[in-house]
């Protein structure tokens, strides 16, 4: 294991945990709401932080979890020292340029569900991106918010019911049949 390797003294080995995993934590740290420079400033600095403490990670626990937990607590101090939560700009979808056969409405839904993401509390955001676009089992998604794993359920299912309620006025006005 490349961790192993890096704890043995391997320090260039780094280099391969954070090629691994560097598109997955900008692509959080975006959908938290930092912009493209203020993401890759704390994805940098979560890197740091991980080889830093490298040291401090327990045998059973998996790195890209931990490393999660470590981008997502860099990312809450950095909003809280700017003190502003930036909109939700882009998931990572492809613009609908991009594909031809897109019809309008598709993008316009897209919009909608990104607004929605953006309006929910923090850790309701941070539990629906972990779980729907990172694909984190519960289990994860909880140690990674540093939350039980019930509370990852019920915080994913409130948000997912509260993006549903703002969601579902405006979708039924969408025709997504005909393209």
């Amino acid at each position: 294991m490349v961790v192993e390797q890096v704890l043995r003294g391997e320090r260039e080995k780094f280099r391969i945990l954070v090629e691994r995993y560097q598109r997955q934590i900008y692509r959080f740290l975006r959908g938290m709401g930092l912009e493209h420079d203020d993401a890759a400033d704390v994805m940098q600095s979560a890197f740091v932080r991980a080889y830093d403490k490298l040291s401090s990670l327990k045998g059973g626990d998996r790195f890209r979890v931990w490393l999660y937990s470590i981008a997502a607590n860099q990312a809450r101090n950095y909003l809280r020292s700017r003190s502003r939560l930036q909109p939700l700009n882009d998931l990572d979808f492809p613009a609908a340029e991009e594909i031809p056969d897109i019809p309008l409405e598709r993008e316009r839904l897209r919009e909608m569900i990104d607004g929605s993401l953006a309006r929910l509390p923090e850790e309701q955001r941070r539990v629906v991106l972990l779980r729907i676009f990172e694909d984190l089992p519960f289990k994860d998604v909880a140690t990674v918010c540093g939350i039980s794993l019930s509370s990852a359920k019920v915080t994913y299912h409130r948000a997912l019911k509260t993006m549903q309620r703002w969601l579902k006025p405006a979708v039924s006005r969408l025709d997504l049949n005909n393209p």
